[in-house]
């Protein structure tokens, strides 16, 4: 933070400059930084969890007893709803200072990106596992 220069009549020794800023004797970290903080970490969680969710599927998906396609795609989507609660039980546990009204940011911050790294983790992984079923020669 900038200060301006002191004029000739605002000189006073006897005030500390180190109260001017924090004149309450207040911490250094806000509720607004704690609960920015508190949501990077949800948000984060929710990427890695995001990238589980889709891993866990093709594995588990690729098994054999998962013949049938609607099978693979109902257990995927099984496992990504099941980890999904299991960030908002985390999210609970982190005990983020929101607001009443704000409760709703526990369950939208970062469910695109849960989603999107589901999804894309989901595809790699499988054609990981079975790289030759997209070889096919073209004339």
């Amino acid at each position: 933070m900038a200060r301006h220069p002191k004029k000739k009549g605002d000189e006073n020794p006897d005030v500390n400059d180190d109260t001017k800023d924090n004149p309450a004797g207040l911490p250094s970290q806000t509720e607004e930084s704690k609960i920015k903080g508190g949501l990077d970490k949800l948000f984060w969680l929710r990427v890695g969890l995001g990238v589980l969710a889709g891993a866990l599927s093709a594995i588990i998906g690729s098994g054999p007893g998962f013949s049938d396609e609607s099978s693979r795609v109902g257990l995927g989507f099984g496992i990504m709803i099941i980890l999904f609660i299991v960030s908002y039980v985390i999210a609970k546990s982190l005990r983020i200072p929101i607001a009443v009204a704000d409760k709703k940011k526990l369950i939208t911050t970062g469910y695109g990106s849960y989603f999107l790294m589901f999804i894309f983790c989901w595809i790699l992984v499988n054609t990981l596992i079975h790289p030759d079923v997209g070889i096919v020669t073209v004339r």
